[in-house]
């Protein structure tokens, strides 16, 4: 009779641990789907920030001594990045430059538009920098009464990857990922 039980106990773990694989399976297909489907909607990547004066004569500008030449009158521009995170990005600054024709930032790496609460227009001075606009990346031309901010992007697969392993559902997805695979290697060793 005991053999009997022992029997049926290891098959009734058996079957267990044959559920178990099917299920962690599936997590697993599900999390590497889920990947994919949310690193492509999040692929489209902010890699450059032009701002134009739309009032050049409106700049503001530093007060004029009569020592220093008018170039050093000229505003000094930042641009920072503000991330859901709430982490920034500091693009740097154009020291005595007029933006009426243009002045551009590069990103160093693509940031997902997504992860992405606004683009700030800074004029930078010694004691007090201010800001001059705060624009959200809704479109790839954004205008203001006394600014426009071109935005260029391009389509990622790595940063929609990064920008998806940065939200709380990526690390979720990961974890679900890492906690199938260590079973059913666990599976695997085991049985």
């Amino acid at each position: 009779m005991t053999e009997r039980t022992d029997e049926k106990s290891v098959a009734d773990q058996s079957d267990l641990w044959k559920i178990m694989r099917s299920i962690c399976s599936v997590v697993i297909l599900l999390s590497v789907l889920g990947c994919i489907i949310v690193a492509y909607q999040q692929s489209v990547g902010l890699t450059a920030v032009t701002v134009t004066s739309l009032n050049p004569e409106n700049e503001p500008r530093d007060p004029g001594l009569p020592l220093l030449d008018q170039k050093h009158t000229l505003p000094d521009y930042a641009v920072r990045i503000q991330l859901t995170s709430g982490r920034k990005i500091d693009l740097g600054s154009k020291p005595n430059t007029s933006a009426a024709e243009g002045l551009t930032w590069q990103l160093n790496e693509a940031v997902a538009v997504s992860s992405i609460t606004s683009v700030v227009l800074r004029e930078q001075d010694q004691v007090v920098s201010d800001t001059l606009e705060e624009v959200q990346v809704t479109a790839d031309l954004v205008r203001t009464d006394s600014w426009q901010f071109q935005f260029q992007t391009q389509k990622s697969f790595a940063t929609g990857l990064r920008a998806f392993f940065g939200t709380p559902i990526g690390l979720a997805i990961c974890a679900a990922f890492f906690v199938a695979a260590f079973l059913m290697a666990l599976d695997f060793f085991l049985l």
